[in-house]
């Protein structure tokens, strides 16, 4: 069972939207917090921007993305697995063949597409790296409605206190948190922190971290939209995961059901 401070406010489904996949990378956020932001920073794709083109579909608004992973070597070796599973008749499915000829997807999304950016960079405060103040001053441009999402696999908590800093030019945020059970007195923290600026607006647990039947699961993905742009007028009583907007990181084990301390 989650802390209390885990539980969103009210806000009625039919504003809410689902961006990205129907699996793992999707994500509930406000249709008013996505149509007023100027400028989506998002920080950890992998190979999946799929909530990034949804984004960029809504707002028309342009988007700069950070992740160190997805170098030249990554895309080459994935193609070459894809090519000999392809050539042994392993890859037929259309899905499959997609991601054999991902890398054009991604020059045409954010090479070619000029409001868009790529910075093979990697997030936090090692050597190398790229802190979260230095990618805001950076990259501001005179913005102010800064939407966030944040993907980095652990890497999340080096940056909390810069998000917190930031509260007032950001109009909202996705943030997966990995590694809760240990990190729960930091979440706690950061969401009573922002919590002037920002509400708690949607929950979802990654099945993924789910090791044991009736646990929490060890990844949650948080939704936080700006507090001006909505009013608490109901108890939230919703059932969580939400149908027909969250659905399972992992197709292969069913989505798990959150509880929360009165």
């Amino acid at each position: 069972m989650f802390p209390k401070e885990f539980k969103p406010i009210f806000i009625e489904n039919n504003e809410l939207v689902r961006l990205g996949s129907d699996c793992d990378g999707g994500y509930v956020v406000p249709r008013n917090t996505i149509l007023s932001s100027e400028l989506l920073i998002s920080l950890g794709i992998s190979d999946n921007w799929d909530f990034e083109k949804d984004f960029v579909k809504v707002s028309k608004k342009p988007i700069f993305a950070y992740d160190h992973s997805i170098h030249i070597k990554f895309w080459f070796l994935r193609f070459k697995r894809d090519l000999l599973k392809f050539l042994s008749l392993k890859i037929f499915k259309p899905k499959k063949l997609y991601k054999m000829f991902q890398y054009l997807d991604f020059l045409y999304f954010f090479k070619l597409n000029k409001n868009n950016k790529f910075f093979l960079k990697k997030i936090g405060n090692e050597k190398n790296s790229i802190t979260l103040k230095e990618i805001m001053s950076s990259e501001l441009e005179n913005k102010h409605n800064i939407f966030l999402k944040i993907d980095i696999e652990g890497s999340e908590y080096e940056i909390l206190n810069d998000i917190i800093s930031f509260k007032d030019l950001l109009q909202g945020i996705v943030i997966e948190f990995h590694q809760v059970g240990k990190n729960i007195d930091k979440i706690i923290k950061f969401i009573n922190n922002i919590k002037s600026n920002l509400h708690l607006v949607h929950i979802h647990g990654n099945n993924y971290s789910v090791k044991v039947i009736n646990k929490d699961p060890e990844a949650i993905e948080l939704t936080f939209s700006k507090r001006s742009l909505h009013s608490i007028n109901k108890e939230n009583n919703k059932i969580y995961p939400i149908k027909n907007l969250d659905f399972s990181n992992s197709k292969r084990s069913p989505d798990v059901d959150l509880f929360f301390e009165k």
